[in-house]
C-alpha cells in the first residue's frame, strides 16, 4: 500500500518489513502526518518475499520490525543487509534495552526506534538521518574508491599501471606456485611510436595509446591483468596456463590487433609491436625476475625488425648484457675521441691520381683494438647514437681535410658518410656549415654520401636542406646507387652532384652480363643528367678496364686502395699505390 502525502518536501521510498496489522496502519499513520517530508510506503508481512516485491531494491529505507524477536535479530539483520545490500536499515522494536539497540547498530543498522515513542517526529528523522547517514557514507566511499583507482591506474588508458600491476604479479606468482600451473608475462612495445608522436602530435598519440590499450584488453580474459608500463609499453599477466601455447596465441592476437589499421581524427594508424614471452616457472621463480626476462625476450624481437613475438631463451641474457655494455662503451668512446678515420682513395682513371677520398669511421676500442663499422654501427643507429657520432665524423672529416689542403693538396674532396637520422635532424644544414666554417676549408672541399631510400623521405625538405647546402658548395652524392627504390622521378628533381655504383654490380661485371649491363645503364643515365659516377669495390685490372670503357672515370676499392690512417694517406697523395701500376712497371 503507498501513501499519497500532500507534504512539499523531500520524498522517501519506506519498505517496512514484519509487524502486526495494526502495527502497521499506526506506522502509516505517523508517516502521513509528517508535514516536511512525503512517503511512498510499502509493507511486507516477511523478509523471505520482499525481493520479489517490484519496486523493492529502489526503496530509500527499510524498516524493520523485531517485535517479538529474541536471539535472531543478527541473523535477520545480516539477511536483509545481504538482500538489500545498498539500503540504510532502521529497526523498530519494543524493548527499551540498550545492549539491544547497539547490537542493533553493530549489526549494520542506521538507528533503533521504539514503537512505545513512536511519533511522526521520532519516526520521520530518525528514518530521514539513517537515508542521510547512508549516503554520506557511500559518497565517502566511492571518493575513496576513486582515489584507489587514481593511485592504481593508468589515467589515460584506464588500464592498470606499474604499481598495481607488480601487486597483481605478486598475488599471480603465489597462487600459480600453490596450485602448480604455469603463468605468462607478456612485455609489449610500440615499434616506433615515438616517432609517430613527434610528427602526428601527442593529441592522435594519446588516442593511439587508448585504441591500443581497449585492443590489448579485449585479448585478455577476466582473471588476467592487462597494464600500461611505461609510455608505449605495455605488460600482461596471463594466468591458469596448462602450456607455453596459450602464451603464443594470446600473443598473436595481440600482434595482430596492433597491426589492424585504425583511424583517429583524419589519420589512419598502422603501428606493429614487439612483443616478449617469459613463463613461470620455467624461466623465473619469481615476479620480477619473470618480468626481467620477457623484457629481455622483447629487446630480442625488436632487434630482428620488430613486428614479432619473441619467447625468452637463456642465450638472450648474455646477449643482452653485451649489447647493453656496448652502448655504455660507445657512450666513452664518443667522450674520450676513441674514433677515428680512415680514408679510401678515389682515383681518376683519366689522370692515375687521387682526387678524393671517403672518410671511413672505426673505434679504436681500449680492449678489443680497431673495430669496423658493422660492429657498432647498427647499435649506435638503435640507440640514437649515430646523430652525436655523424657529427664528429663530418667535423674531423673537414678538419682533416684542412690539414692536407695546407700541405698542398689544394682541390682534395673529403666526403663523409650521413645517417638518415643526422641528416633529417632539424638544423642538420647549419651543422654542415658550421664544421665547414670551424675548419676553415672550401666548402667545395666536402662531399656527403647518403643512401636514396634516406634520400626519398620527406622529399621536399629533403630537396630543401639539399639545396641550401648546394648553394653553399657543399657535393652530394647518392651512396649504393641500385640497391634501393630507384625512382627515375624523384632522381631527376634531386639536386645531386654523384652516383656511386654500389660494389655489388661492380664485383660481377666481368662475370654476369646483367651485371654489366645494370653498370653501363647507370653511367649513360648519369650521363644524361649531368651527373658524375663513382665505382665503388673495384678489385681486378678486369673491372677496371669495363669501368672505363663504360665511361665510368671514377673508382674506388682494394685495387686503388684500402682505407687507411690519415698519415699512410697522404704519402700516397704523393706516391700513389694502385697495384697494376705497379706490376705493369716491374714487368
Amino acid at each position: 500500500m503507498s501513501i499519497d502525502d500532500a507534504a512539499t518536501g523531500p520524498k522517501l521510498r519506506v519498505l517496512l518489513i514484519g509487524g502486526a496489522p495494526r502495527d502497521v496502519d499506526g506506522i502509516r499513520a505517523a508517516l502521513a502526518d509528517s508535514s516536511s517530508t512525503s512517503f511512498e510506503f510499502e509493507w511486507m508481512p516477511g523478509l523471505a518475499g520482499a525481493g520479489d516485491l517490484p519496486g523493492a531494491k529502489e526503496s530509500d529505507v527499510l524498516l524493520i520490525d523485531v517485535s517479538g524477536y529474541s536471539d535472531g535479530i543478527p541473523s535477520l539483520l545480516a539477511s536483509a543487509r545481504s538482500r538489500f545490500p545498498r539500503i540504510p536499515i532502521v529497526v523498530l522494536g519494543d524493548r527499551d534495552d540498550e545492549e539491544l539497540a547497539l547490537e542493533v547498530i553493530h549489526g549494520g543498522a542506521r538507528g533503533y526506534v521504539l514503537k512505545s515513542e513512536l511519533s511522526p517526529r521520532v519516526l520521520v528523522t530518525s528514518l530521514a538521518a539513517a537515508v542521510e547517514m547512508h549516503r554520506a557514507t557511500l559518497q565517502l566511499d566511492q571518493s575513496r574508491e576513486r582515489e584507489r583507482h587514481l593511485v592504481t591506474h593508468d589515467q589515460l588508458t584506464g588500464l592498470a599501471n606499474r604499481v598495481l600491476f607488480k601487486d597483481r604479479l605478486s598475488q599471480a606468482v603465489a597462487a600459480a606456485r600453490r596450485g602448480h600451473h604455469k603463468l605468462a608475462v607478456l612485455f609489449v612495445d610500440l615499434d616506433g611510436f615515438k616517432a609517430v608522436n613527434d610528427e602526428l602530435g601527442h593529441d592522435f598519440g594519446d588516442s593511439l595509446l587508448k585504441g591500443i590499450a581497449c585492443e590489448i584488453a579485449a585479448c585478455t580474459r577476466e582473471c588476467d591483468t592487462a597494464a600500461r608500463f611505461s609510455s608505449d609499453e605495455f605488460v600482461v599477466i596471463l594466468t591458469l596456463l596448462r602450456d607455453e601455447f596459450g602464451a603464443a596465441k594470446v600473443s598473436d592476437k595481440i600482434l595482430e590487433s596492433v597491426r589492424r589499421p585504425s583511424l583517429f581524427g583524419s589519420h589512419p594508424s598502422r603501428m606493429t609491436a614487439s612483443i616478449g614471452v617469459a613463463i613461470f616457472p620455467g624461466d623465473g621463480v619469481e615476479g620480477d625476475d619473470v618480468l626481467h626476462k620477457a623484457e629481455l625476450a622483447m629487446e630480442h624481437a625488436k632487434q630482428a625488425g620488430g613486428d614479432r613475438v619473441g619467447f625468452y631463451t637463456g642465450e638472450m641474457n648474455t646477449a643482452l648484457v653485451r649489447r647493453r655494455s656496448l652502448e655504455a662503451q660507445l657512450r666513452v668512446a664518443l667522450e674520450e675521441e676513441q674514433f677515428e678515420l680512415h680514408y679510401q682513395p678515389q682515383m681518376d682513371v683519366r689522370t692515375a691520381r687521387i682526387m678524393g677520398a671517403e672518410g671511413l669511421l672505426r673505434w679504436r676500442h681500449p680492449e678489443s683494438g680497431l673495430l669496423s663499422p658493422a660492429e657498432f654501427l647498427p647499435l649506435a643507429e638503435e640507440t640514437g647514437l649515430i646523430v652525436p657520432i655523424g657529427e664528429w665524423v663530418l667535423r674531423e672529416g673537414c678538419r682533416q681535410n684542412a690539414v692536407w689542403q695546407r700541405m698542398g693538396h689544394g682541390g682534395l674532396r673529403v666526403s663523409v658518410n650521413v645517417a638518415s637520422q643526422q641528416f633529417h635532424q632539424p638544423g642538420f644544414a647549419a651543422t654542415v656549415r658550421g664544421a665547414v666554417e670551424e675548419a676553415g676549408i672550401h666548402p667545395g672541399g666536402l662531399g656527403l654520401e647518403i643512401t636514396e631510400s634516406s634520400l626519398l623521405e620527406d622529399l621536399d625538405t629533403t630537396m630543401a636542406t639539399i639545396q641550401t647546402l648546394k648553394d653553399l658548395g657543399v657535393h652530394f652524392s647518392i651512396d649504393d646507387f641500385g640497391t634501393g627504390y630507384s625512382s627515375l622521378a624523384y632522381l631527376k628533381r634531386l639536386p645531386v652532384d654523384v652516383l656511386k655504383i654500389d660494389q655489388s654490380f661492380v664485383q660481377a661485371i666481368a662475370s654476369s652480363p646483367t651485371d654489366a649491363t645494370i653498370t653501363a645503364t647507370i653511367v649513360k643515365l648519369a650521363q644524361g643528367l649531368g651527373l658524375a659516377t663513382v665505382a665503388e669495390g673495384v678489385e681486378t685490372p678486369d673491372q677496371l678496364l669495363l669501368l672505363a670503357s663504360y665511361g665510368c672515370n671514377r673508382m674506388q676499392g682494394y685495387l686503388i686502395g684500402k682505407p687507411v690512417p690519415p698519415k699512410t694517406f697522404v704519402e700516397w697523395l704523393v706516391d700513389p699505390p694502385f697495384r697494376w701500376m705497379k706490376a705493369e712497371s716491374s714487368d
